[in-house]
């Protein structure tokens, strides 16, 4: 019975950080690393993704409000 408990809560473990392992492109290039890029400019980043020709960032603010904060490709400064 305990293996059975601990194989269960290390699956549903690993069920929930699964989708952070499944990394995605950005303009060619790691969406990891280009929310870690963007976090180093003070932003709360919880994903990125290419929009159009800009990059899109999930981010949530110091009250807890999701928004999206729209990024030059080339530079990842704010565009608006």
């Amino acid at each position: 019975m305990n293996k059975f408990v601990v194989a269960a809560a290390f699956a549903s473990t690993f069920a929930l950080a699964a989708p952070a392992f499944a990394d995605t492109n950005v303009f060619d290039s790691s969406a990891t690393y280009v929310a870690q890029d963007i976090a180093a400019q003070g932003y709360n980043v919880l994903s990125v993704e290419q929009w159009g020709d800009l990059v899109v960032a999930t981010v949530k603010d110091d009250a807890g409000h999701l928004t999206f904060k729209y990024f030059n490709p080339d530079t990842l400064t704010l565009v608006r």
